[in-house]
């Protein structure tokens, strides 16, 4: 029995057929041959369970632990693998009643059920969501590590800090949690409810939020996060910096396709929702009341006395950050007056698209401007 693992290291472990399928799936056979191995082979019992660390490392999402070992291409490999596994073990363990299966082996599904959310994998759920994504995952989360878990139980938002400095507002009623690991191999926030969340820079550990059925990934900049576990959408909305934003999927029972990722960039001012129930995203949108951004060294002063209107969209998007799209040729003669101060985005593009003779629709979080020429 040795002779076959004795050149065995942590990476031929986790990639081996017979040790993958004990990790996620053990049976009373697969205890005993790997029980027998192991004293059998005393010397390999630090690879083997170096290979355990890893394979949690990789469903966890932990990269920063797993690259030490697999490439990126090696650890898609092996995830490609872990959820053939698990689909064929399914198949074959359908009709079994939960009572039949050890304590050992249900651990090993809720990792591997944990590992499918976080990586972006595909996995069966029912349609809908009455059950909480959040306080599932949380329970998989505890079965592996240790879990902070801060929920506001005041009436008014609450300021929380998080390890690496990072800062949360949670409204009432909200909850953030993180695992132990959080800033030491990742920065992976879990949320439920409604929160915004001003991110310390690090480009060598991107912050992630988990909330429901969508993931948020940026390296520093300020953002919200509206995820109710009861909630029929999941809305994120940019105040600074940018994020990408994707789509942890589901998988029916009957389909079989490749696992399908969407994911959509958000920059200030913009935002998405996330339709649950349809799994989808909707349309980046902007947000009611733009703000200026935070890094600009001199704001626009948004009055104009005979100016040019393609001025007045220049402003807009060195101010807001907002892409004005229009006809150059068309507008580049249209002049207009006109001096504001408080009056929001949309209520100085009324005045101004008026004044010219020109309309304008915000599609996809870009103004369009619309016209046939200048207003005599």
């Amino acid at each position: 029995m040795g002779s076959t693992y004795e050149d065995f290291g942590p990476v031929d472990f986790v990639t081996d057929d017979r040790f993958l399928k004990h990790q996620l799936s053990p049976t009373v056979e697969s205890v005993a041959f790997w029980e027998e191995y192991l004293r059998s082979n005393p010397h390999k019992n630090p690879e083997w369970q170096q290979a355990r660390e890893l394979l949690n490392a990789v469903l966890l999402g932990l990269t920063s632990y797993s690259r030490t070992y697999l490439s990126e291409q090696e650890e898609a490999r092996l995830l490609d693998k872990i959820l053939k596994s698990t689909e064929q073990y399914d198949a074959a363990n359908q009709v079994k009643p939960l009572r039949q299966y050890t304590r050992w082996y249900l651990l090993a599904a809720a990792v591997v059920a944990l590992a499918i959310v976080a990586t972006g994998y595909l996995f069966w759920q029912p349609k809908g969501f009455s059950k909480s994504t959040y306080d599932d995952t949380i329970a998989l989360l505890e079965n592996n590590s240790k879990v902070t878990r801060h929920r506001n139980r005041s009436s008014k938002p609450e300021l929380y800090q998080l390890p690496d400095s990072s800062s949360v507002l949670l409204d009432p009623q909200s909850e953030i949690s993180f695992a132990s690991e959080y800033n030491r191999e990742n920065r992976c926030v879990y949320l439920s409810g409604k929160a915004i969340l001003d991110v310390v820079p690090d480009a060598s550990k991107p912050f992630y939020v988990y909330a429901n059925e969508v993931v948020t990934k940026v390296l520093g900049t300020k953002f919200e996060v509206i995820a109710f576990h009861d909630g029929s959408d999941v809305t994120v909305r940019v105040l600074s910096g940018k994020v990408t934003v994707y789509q942890s999927s589901h998988k029916t029972k009957e389909s079989t396709d490749a696992p399908k990722k969407s994911t959509v960039l958000l920059l200030p001012n913009q935002f998405v929702v996330f339709d649950r129930k349809a799994e989808l995203f909707d349309s980046k949108g902007l947000v009611e009341y733009p703000v200026s951004l935070p890094n600009v060294k001199s704001l626009p002063k948004f009055e104009y006395e005979d100016d040019f209107a393609v001025q007045f969209f220049d402003d807009i998007t060195n101010a807001y950050g907002v892409n004005v799209v229009y006809d150059h040729e068309t507008l580049k003669k249209c002049q207009f007056s006109a001096a504001f101060s408080n009056q929001s985005l949309r209520e100085m593009l009324d005045v101004v698209c008026k004044t010219i003779g020109a309309s304008y629709e915000i599609i996809d979080a870009q103004v369009i401007i619309s016209t046939t020429g200048c207003k005599q």
